[in-house]
């Protein structure tokens, strides 16, 4: 009974480190594939983490980066896009755009209304022309001389250089220069131009 029982452990013992050994390898192997699928899903799960990732951050960064262009043209179409809201103007000035030069005591001009463009709100005449005559009295006109500056100059000097501007530029001396034919202007009780002042834009 002992030998028999000496075999039967002999026997147990020996297939335990079979299975032990066999193991071993299987389990390394298994490690092995376990940690080369593992790898390999991990690669593949980070490569398809990694390309989802790319993607969704394409598109993310794509559409940022098309907002200002989309902004900017629905900006120039709509009021109080990418500009903001639209200059409001003092009481009693209006912003004109003369359709021919000024002639003496009188011009002809478009209302000029805001537009958003890249280069922030500019105003172009809209309309139909109005006709315009000077106060008989003393004018006060100013020329631009650069952004937020002007010269004040004898109304006559303005009509000159308005003229120049849509006839002649090269006429034009520092430190005047051509600024997209806009001026400020403002009238008597009798609707007469008792005020005109050239806008500054670049």
């Amino acid at each position: 009974m002992r030998s028999t029982r000496r075999v039967i452990g002999t026997f147990a013992l020996v297939a335990a480190l079979g299975s032990v050994a066999a193991c071993g390898p299987d389990d390394s192997a298994g490690s092995g594939s376990t940690g080369g699928s593992s790898a390999t899903g991990s690669s593949s799960g980070s490569g398809a983490a990694k390309p989802s990732a790319k993607p969704s951050a394409k598109p993310s960064a794509n559409p940022s980066a098309k907002a200002p262009a989309g902004g900017g043209s629905t900006g120039s179409a709509e009021p109080g896009g990418d500009c903001g809201q639209p200059p409001k103007l003092p009481a009693g000035h209006k912003m004109v755009e003369p359709v021919a030069p000024p002639s003496k005591g009188s011009m002809s001009a478009k209302d000029a209304q805001p537009t958003c463009t890249p280069n922030d709100w500019i105003y172009h005449g809209k309309g139909e022309a109005k006709y315009y005559l000077f106060a008989t009295g003393e004018v006060k006109a100013e020329l631009a001389t650069g952004p937020g500056s002007t010269k004040s100059v004898p109304v006559g000097e303005l009509w000159m250089h308005a003229g120049d501007c849509m006839t002649n530029a090269s006429a034009v001396k520092a430190p005047y220069s051509c600024s997209g034919n806009i001026y400020d202007i403002t009238v008597d009780k009798e609707g007469k131009i008792d005020s005109i002042k050239e806008v500054w834009h670049p």
